[in-house]
């Protein structure tokens, strides 16, 4: 990623943390008004890196702890909700931690990250895979905006990977920036994610 703004923040979900409950995601009944939409799915698992860019230097974290449904018609229609818990991002270093936490995410306050997938568009079939937009909204640190993310569809043994990344704006959220050895972390992040769906038991 290239601009005048430069910052990436990856995010991968890797393994789930047993202390850390999972929130309750599931469809809300307003996606689902007018629509037929038979199957439904839940996230088995994903990964979730973060990566921010300190100017000096990069540092990088990881969250494990999602859930979420989704309720699809084949690849062709979909909504759903995936929600990751605020203090599962871990960075490697406990005061940092800490003060990511308190001071900038205020999970205290905020415990949950949640993405409403409100929809698809712009499908464009490539070999073996989809490539397509996921409509939606995005609520972080108590804000709630909409958020259109180009991701990929891929089939996995009859489950389906989804992978995208999007830029986002921690000033969007009410996010207060970092600053570690004195250098703030800029504005701009770039979050990426997979997780892997299948049919809900």
């Amino acid at each position: 990623m290239t601009g005048p703004r430069l910052a990436s923040v990856c995010i991968m979900l890797l393994v789930l943390v047993p202390s850390l409950p999972l929130a309750a995601c599931d469809v809300p009944s307003t996606l689902l008004a007018g629509r037929t939409l038979s199957e439904t799915r839940r996230v088995l698992r994903g990964e979730v890196v973060f990566v921010a860019d300190a100017r000096l230097h990069d540092f990088e974290g990881r969250a494990t702890a999602v859930s979420g449904r989704v309720r699809a018609r084949g690849t062709d229609e979909a909504v759903g909700c995936v929600a990751i818990q605020a203090k599962a991002l871990d960075t490697g270093i406990g005061l940092r931690n800490r003060l990511m936490w308190e001071d900038h995410l205020e999970v205290a306050k905020f415990p949950e990250i949640r993405f409403l997938l409100a929809g698809l568009s712009d499908f464009r079939r490539e070999a073996g895979r989809i490539s397509v937009t996921l409509e939606g909204e995005l609520t972080l640190h108590g804000v709630t905006r909409p958020l259109r993310i180009p991701a990929t569809v891929s089939p996995v043994d009859g489950r389906f990977e989804v992978e995208g990344r999007t830029p986002l704006l921690m000033s969007d959220y009410g996010i207060e920036r970092p600053t570690f050895l004195f250098v703030t972390v800029k504005d701009e992040v770039e979050v990426r994610f997979r997780v892997l769906v299948g049919e809900a038991e």
